[in-house]
């Protein structure tokens, strides 16, 4: 394992022949260091995708400032705030004396927060995103930054991506029946942003899997709100940086507009520019609706516990109505002994007698009791019938004082219509 800092860049390629590019795209590892990353990052081929994992992304700023000049990003981008900020997105235009549109930088920032796969659920086929450890989460902290040169160059470097992005995005690339349009400064993008919004599906589903999970179990009311509670921190979290990215991606799209509009028109064609901007409402549309999915995984968790709350609640209001009724039971029986003063056993001297009255004692309580009990048994559902009554007299009221209100204030307004007709005419 390399050192922290010292490791292979990942690189994607497109192929070129005596034509031009071919639809092809090849991979390749190159050496990457921190402490020599401007001399490394200055080998690039000139059209490429690069991807440098996190490890491997200088830790100091001075580093990572080198780093992105080639890219021509802006320092600031190197600092702290930036590096933990949750989204961002900037472009930096540039024109030559003769206001032509020469060279374009663009840097953006996309989070992805994947939980671990549940058990053995057989909607959940994909790769496991998260490695074995304590936590059962992982943060993908995803930051992008490109540079292209008209006819010279189209460079994107992608820090912090997930794992399989390069062999994603060169399957996808194959696809293509024809080439990148290198004319078009992000045309390296759009394939980029497909898979992200990939990654956005996946961290969506995975929060919803162990939500459908913890709805089916329906375990003990009192177990459920530690799970539910992390649950909850992860489908914040999602919706979060979700929306975050449809930020992100609304920016480019006004980007990607003012660029196109800075082309010559002939440079990329009608059809071209047309289709390009639709496509990135798609993706804004795409990510849109997946927050709404994210937004539904908060309120279903919020339902679960309400729904143990509830539970609670009956719980005791069943064991109070337990402790009532064993009240109930020796209640009477006090009541009775208090109030006549009944005294059925002598204690003497040499032994212990009864009262042969003893019998009046249990003749009394005994009907007592049950009168008592039975009084209870019918007045809850009655009770719970009368607070219902008032409630539905209550709502009846309010309703009544409105239509009363409105009524009087209408009749005041007819009133004074006529006289406010002699004023007009005066």
């Amino acid at each position: 394992m390399s050192p922290r800092g010292e490791g292979p860049m990942e690189l994607l390629i497109p192929h070129r022949d005596v034509g031009g590019f071919t639809p092809e795209w090849g991979v390749r590892d190159v050496r990457f260091s921190a402490k020599t990353c401007a001399e490394d990052i200055s080998k690039l081929p000139d059209y490429c995708y690069a991807f440098l994992s996190i490890d491997d992304y200088p830790p100091e700023v001075k580093d990572r400032e080198a780093l992105l000049a080639h890219f021509g990003v802006p320092a600031f981008v190197a600092n702290r705030t930036c590096f933990e900020v949750n989204g961002f997105f900037g472009y930096k235009p540039t024109f030559n004396d003769e206001e032509v549109f020469t060279s374009c930088t663009t840097w953006f920032r996309c989070l992805f927060k994947m939980i671990r796969k549940v058990g053995d659920d057989p909607s959940e086929d994909g790769l496991e995103y998260v490695k074995a450890g304590k936590k059962d989460y992982r943060w993908y902290e995803m930051t992008v930054f490109s540079c292209w040169e008209s006819k010279k160059k189209c460079q994107v470097l992608c820090v912090d991506a997930p794992f399989d992005i390069r062999d994603e995005l060169q399957n996808a690339l194959m696809k293509r029946t024809d080439p990148l349009n290198f004319n078009d400064p992000l045309a390296m993008h759009a394939d980029l942003w497909d898979r992200m919004v990939v990654y956005y599906d996946i961290a969506v589903w995975r929060v919803r899997d162990p939500v459908r999970k913890l709805e089916k179990s329906r375990t003990a009311s009192r177990d459920v709100f530690k799970p539910t509670h992390e649950h909850t921190r992860h489908a914040i979290h999602m919706s979060e940086v979700l929306e975050s990215a449809v930020c992100t991606a609304m920016e480019m799209q006004r980007c990607r507009s003012e660029i196109y509009n800075s082309l010559p028109k002939k440079q990329l064609g009608y059809s071209y520019v047309l289709q390009a901007n639709e496509y990135a409402a798609f993706h804004v549309s795409l990510v849109r609706n997946l927050k709404l999915r994210s937004d539904s995984n908060q309120a279903r968790l919020a339902d679960e516990i309400n729904f143990a709350f509830n539970n609670l609640t009956r719980q005791d209001s069943n064991l109070i109505k337990s402790i009532t009724l064993l009240t109930m039971f020796f209640l009477p029986s006090t009541f009775v002994s208090a109030i006549f003063s009944t005294t059925f056993f002598n204690y003497g001297d040499t032994k212990w007698e009864v009262s042969g009255q003893l019998w009046i004692y249990w003749a009394t309580i005994i009907p007592v009791t049950i009168f008592v009990i039975l009084i209870w048994y019918v007045w809850l559902p009655i009770g719970d019938r009368t607070a219902v009554s008032w409630k539905e007299l209550s709502g009846q009221f309010r309703d009544f004082s409105r239509r009363t209100t409105g009524h009087l204030m209408n009749r005041g307004k007819e009133r004074g219509s006529p006289k406010d007709a002699e004023n007009a005419k005066s």
